[in-house]
C-alpha cells in the first residue's frame, strides 16, 4: 500500500495541490490498487503485482487538464525568436531617449539584442527536444501575474513621477511651469521610461500563444 502510494505521489509532484489534483491521485490510487489485488488473485505475488501495476500508468502528464502535448522543440524557437523580436521593438522605442539624456536605456536595448539574438542563433542549432507535455493553465496564470505586477508597477512609477515633478506646484497652490519643449520632453520621458517595460508582460502573453500553436500535431489539423 505505501509502495503504490509514494508511487502515485511521485507521478504528481510536479503539479500544484488542487482539490482536483488531489482527487485524480485518489483516483488512480484507488485503480492501482484493484489492478495490484486483481494480479494477485490471479496467483501474482505481491511484489510482482505491485511493479506491474506501477508499469501500467508511467506517467499521469496526459491526464490533467490543461496540459497538452506540446513540440518542445518549436515552442523553444518561437519563443527565443519572439524575445528577439520585442528586444528590437523595446531598442528602437528607445532611439528617442539618446537625445533627452537617457542614452543608457537604448544601450540596454541593445545589449539586450545582442543577448537575445545569441541566445536564438543557439537554439536554432539545439537538436529538437523531444515532445512533452506543458501545461497552458500554468502558462495562462504566469501571464495573467505577469500583466497584474506590470500594471502595478506602472501605477506606482508614473504616481511616483508625478509626485516628483509636481508635487511642490501642486502642495503650494502653484500651476505646473515647464521651460521651453527641451524640458517638457524630459518630463515625457519619466513617465515613458516605465511604459517601455510593457514588451514584459507582451513577451509572457506571446509565450502563451506559442505554447497554443506548438501543440504536437497541430500543423495536420
Amino acid at each position: 500500500m505505501t509502495e503504490l502510494q509514494d508511487y502515485v505521489d511521485s507521478l504528481f509532484r510536479r503539479q500544484p495541490s488542487t482539490l482536483e489534483i488531489d482527487d485524480l491521485k485518489e483516483e488512480i490510487f484507488g485503480n492501482l490498487c484493484a489492478k495490484r489485488d486483481d494480479l494477485m488473485a490471479q496467483g501474482m505475488d505481491a511484489a510482482r503485482a505491485t511493479e506491474l501495476a506501477k508499469e501500467s500508468l508511467p506517467d499521469v502528464d496526459f491526464l490533467i487538464d490543461g496540459n497538452q502535448l506540446t513540440d518542445v522543440g518549436a515552442y523553444q524557437r518561437a519563443c527565443a525568436q519572439t524575445v528577439l523580436l520585442n528586444c528590437i521593438l523595446f531598442w528602437i522605442f528607445s532611439l528617442p531617449l539618446l537625445v533627452i539624456g537617457y542614452a543608457p536605456v537604448s544601450y540596454l536595448g541593445l545589449l539586450l539584442v545582442a543577448v537575445s539574438g545569441g541566445v536564438y542563433l543557439l537554439k536554432r542549432r539545439q537538436p529538437a527536444p523531444r515532445a512533452a507535455f506543458l501545461s497552458v493553465t500554468a502558462s495562462r496564470r504566469r501571464r495573467t501575474v505577469a500583466w497584474m505586477l506590470w500594471g502595478l508597477f506602472f501605477l506606482v512609477a508614473a504616481g511616483t513621477m508625478a509626485a516628483l515633478t509636481f508635487g511642490s506646484n501642486l502642495w503650494f497652490g502653484r500651476p505646473p511651469h515647464i521651460d521651453g519643449p527641451y524640458q517638457m520632453a524630459n518630463i515625457a520621458a519619466r513617465f515613458y521610461l516605465p511604459l517601455l517595460t510593457i514588451f514584459i508582460p507582451v513577451t509572457f502573453g506571446n509565450f502563451t500563444t506559442l505554447l497554443i500553436k506548438s501543440r504536437k500535431g497541430q500543423e495536420n489539423e
